[in-house]
């Protein structure tokens, strides 16, 4: 992975010095290039495997106004008061309609 991003850094700094010898014909190259770059360092970074091994999901819309949604820890146990809200770093993660889960299969 690092290599293919090392690829596209180097080709973001050709579209760039082409920009200023004028050449404009790729200028939109380059937002791509960064979102691009951005995304598969996020991928190297939390150690993603191949995209076919996760199943995404995005919350669905509630209809009820705003609503969140809460990442919980079953403790192997079928009732809610049992349960124990996931909160990493002390903070509970606030999930909204649209957000997306990642998970791995």
């Amino acid at each position: 992975m690092k290599d293919i991003i090392t690829l596209l850094q180097h080709k973001k700094q050709e579209v760039i010095t082409e920009l200023k010898q004028g050449n404009t014909s790729q200028q939109g190259l380059i937002s791509q290039l960064d979102k691009a770059i951005s995304w598969l360092n996020t991928v190297e970074e939390h150690q993603l495997d191949t995209a076919k091994h996760y199943d995404i999901h995005q919350l669905p819309d509630t209809s009820n106004g705003m609503s969140f949604f809460h990442l919980m820890i079953d403790c192997e146990s079928s009732d809610p008061n049992d349960w124990v809200e996931y909160t990493p770093n002390n903070k509970a993660i606030e999930m909204c309609m649209g957000d997306l889960v990642i998970v791995k299969k």
